[in-house]
């Protein structure tokens, strides 16, 4: 059963601030160049995980060593990306990572959450809005380009707006118009800030240390040999993480890792992977051989940059800090709804459904995997893979690039 997600949003008591965070785990990825260097390298945090600056990721060996099967080998990975970049803009800010942030409420019959769907979700009449049209929403005085994402399917957050309209806040984030957002950095930034900003609010910010320092650049990295071999023409798998939700989108890449481009956009943008539609994706947690479920995703290749590339929704339902989101729409990624309510309403806030997307509870065990095509056209040789994150709830992209050698 393909998953729509409803116009849920996780500000849906009020306003919060915490960026988007994520990260590929496999192949493993340049950015987590610090996973080897302490604290990464011991025992992951008991829960709730620190936020700054853990990007704990899942897996089978840690069976033993720690209740989650959680390692910090993925080190600060999940905090590579751009800041304050939206579509009608050419470059990023680097500050404006959230730059909309309207007020919703839950507008259903009061009591037990059940039934929820994007329709009880709606703006709070009683909250000033945000005012002066769509050139209010965009970074840019002068916006140079519009949303091509319409279709309530295929948005995530805020779907019962209509496009374009008053209440569609999102209009100008990167989602909206996939591949067309700028980027600081193909392979993102440490803290996603530009040259000499420091850090910023809402995760945009980054512990330096001997490897890399908040600013760094993650095409600067050096290349980190992740032992992964793919052939030509096949189809293989990959995954990553979400820290905290955003909506949105992501999308795979490739490009030569001796490129005389350079690891651009320009230079990803040439070789975008198709998903292998014929396999379906999955949530699993817990690494490799752990609590597996398999859904059919939904994929988007009109209106994305470069035209025809093709990306896939974010598969995970918003959810609100502390609450679960478990109404009729959610059911397919949920096996057992009933038990995650009973976790949240006997441990709030930290332990939420595992099919909820706020970012906490659950949320670092778990991969999304998808398998991709690589073209039997493509050279034997070193390449590296870039993932892309178009958010929707915010404006930021997250990127990840892993080394890979082709066969």
């Amino acid at each position: 059963m393909p998953l729509y997600l409803s116009g849920v949003l996780s500000f849906l008591f009020g306003v919060y601030e915490v960026s988007a965070h994520g990260s590929v785990v496999h192949p493993p990825p340049r950015e987590a160049i610090d996973g080897s260097s302490s604290p990464w390298n011991g025992t992951v945090p008991d829960y709730p995980i620190p936020f700054m600056f853990w990007c704990a990721t899942a897996s089978a060996e840690a069976h033993g060593h720690n209740v989650h099967n959680l390692t910090g080998r993925n080190g600060q990975a999940c905090f590579w990306f751009s800041n304050g970049c939206d579509i009608s803009c050419d470059e990023c800010d680097g500050d404006t990572g959230q730059k909309v942030q309207p007020r919703f409420i839950y507008s259903g019959p009061k009591g037990k959450n059940t039934g929820w769907t994007g329709k009880d979700i709606i703006p709070d009449p009683h909250h000033k809005q945000p005012g002066g049209g769509l050139n209010a929403r965009s970074i840019c005085k002068n916006p140079k380009r519009n949303a091509t994402i319409c279709d309530p399917n295929h948005r995530t957050v805020n779907t019962n707006a209509e496009c374009g309209g008053p209440e569609d806040y999102y209009y100008y984030a990167p989602w909206r118009y996939p591949g067309s957002a700028p980027v600081i950095d193909s392979c993102g930034v440490a803290g996603g800030r530009l040259p000499g900003q420091g850090s910023g609010s809402a995760g945009a910010d980054y512990r330096n240390t001997s490897n890399a320092k908040l600013g760094d650049k993650g095409s600067k990295l050096p290349p980190r040999p992740s032992g992964t071999v793919w052939k030509a023409g096949t189809s293989v798998e990959v995954s990553w993480t979400v820290k905290a939700y955003h909506g949105g989108g992501y999308s795979y890449r490739l490009c030569p890792a001796n490129d005389t481009l350079g690891l651009t956009e320009a230079c990803f943008q040439k070789y975008p992977l198709k998903f292998n539609h014929s396999r379906r994706s999955s949530l699993r947690w817990g690494g490799v051989e752990g609590k597996q479920i398999w859904f059919d995703a939904v994929y988007v290749s009109d209106g994305t940059h470069p035209v025809g590339s093709e990306w896939a929704k974010m598969p995970i339902p918003a959810g609100p800090w502390g609450y679960v989101l478990h109404g009729a729409t959610f059911l397919p990624m949920c096996q057992e709804p009933a038990e995650c309510v009973a976790a949240v309403d006997k441990n709030p806030p930290f332990m939420t459904c595992q099919c909820s997307g706020d970012g906490i509870g659950d949320i670092p065990t778990l991969e999304i995997i998808d398998y991709v095509e690589l073209p039997a056209s493509l050279n034997q040789g070193d390449w590296v893979l870039s993932w892309r994150w178009d958010c929707e709830e915010s404006t930021q992209v997250w990127n990840s690039c892993s080394d890979v050698t082709i066969k």
